[in-house]
């Protein structure tokens, strides 16, 4: 454990100085050019598409912010800053935050996230939400929200592999803008955490993957923690039982996630489609008393 607590101190400085001294290889906002940035970007994404056989209508906004994000929309508009370019700085890192976003949109994670907070605000009205209402909602929404993004990360693994992009620089890209703080109040899991999960889920499904590597200094900093907690795992019978369990579970998912790519539609997208046919009804007989 204490060998642990050493690493994850070193690797906290480590992400630091690269938040710091980051340099672009393939994008630059230096010299910012958004339409080289939306073709780089289109190209990517119909790659990503074209690979897995996706159903049409995802696309890409490029956003002349500076904080480094990307978030996809419930129109399935994956919208990717400025500033996330300064970390996303290969080819391969940009398919991996954009695939992470087309994670979200298979997955229905927007229609879902929309549809509770709908029903949270009709329950209790929008204007006297009681403090336990919203108490509730802020907890159903984080434990939402974390499940979601390890979810859009494994969807962007199998997306990533399947158009012959390398799934680890999802780790790189991730080590250098999600840090490791604590995530009992956040809506992201933390960094470690994240991370682990991508590491582990590849060299369960892709191990061809993890013999490869990835080169950069963001993934080798990354596996220094993660080889560390492996080798305590390795060391548990408990423990590997646990993430065997895990893993096989995981890839029983895998499979219905796979079904959910070739659809237009998932569940929570058809019950989103469904809350907005009786909002509007329900609009439209109001207007007409």
């Amino acid at each position: 454990m204490k060998k642990i607590l050493i690493a994850i101190f070193a690797l906290f400085l480590g992400l630091q100085v690269n938040a710091a001294t980051t340099t672009t290889t393939t994008t630059t906002t230096a010299n910012w050019d958004s339409v080289a940035a939306q073709k780089k970007l289109n190209d990517i994404a119909y790659k990503l598409i074209k690979s897995n056989n996706l159903p049409d209508g995802i696309s890409i906004k490029v956003s002349n912010e500076d904080e480094a994000n990307a978030y996809a929309d419930i129109n399935k508009e994956i919208h990717v800053y400025k500033g996330l370019l300064n970390y996303a700085t290969t080819d391969e890192e940009i398919a991996a935050v954009i695939s992470h976003e087309m994670g979200h949109i298979i997955n229905g994670h927007n229609a879902k996230q929309t549809i509770l907070n709908t029903l949270i605000a009709n329950v209790t009205g929008d204007s006297s939400k009681s403090l336990g209402a919203a108490a509730v909602q802020e907890l159903s929404s984080t434990k939402l929200s974390r499940k979601d993004e390890f979810e859009a990360d494994l969807s962007g693994v199998d997306l990533l592999v399947k158009a012959g992009y390398n799934p680890l620089a999802m780790i790189s890209v991730l080590n250098k803008i999600c840090g490791n703080y604590v995530d009992i109040i956040s809506t992201h899991p933390s960094g470690e955490k994240r991370l682990m999960n991508i590491y582990d889920y590849v060299s369960y499904n892709y191990p061809e993957w993890i013999k490869k590597g990835y080169t950069t200094d963001s993934y080798k900093k990354a596996n220094t923690l993660i080889s560390l907690n492996v080798e305590e795992r390795n060391a548990s019978p408990r423990l590997t039982k646990k993430y065997e369990k895990e893993q096989e579970k995981l890839k029983k998912e895998k499979i219905k996630r796979a079904k959910k790519m070739l659809k237009a539609n998932n569940g929570w997208n058809s019950a989103y489609n469904t809350l907005l046919m009786l909002n509007s009804t329900t609009t439209t007989e109001s207007t007409s008393k």
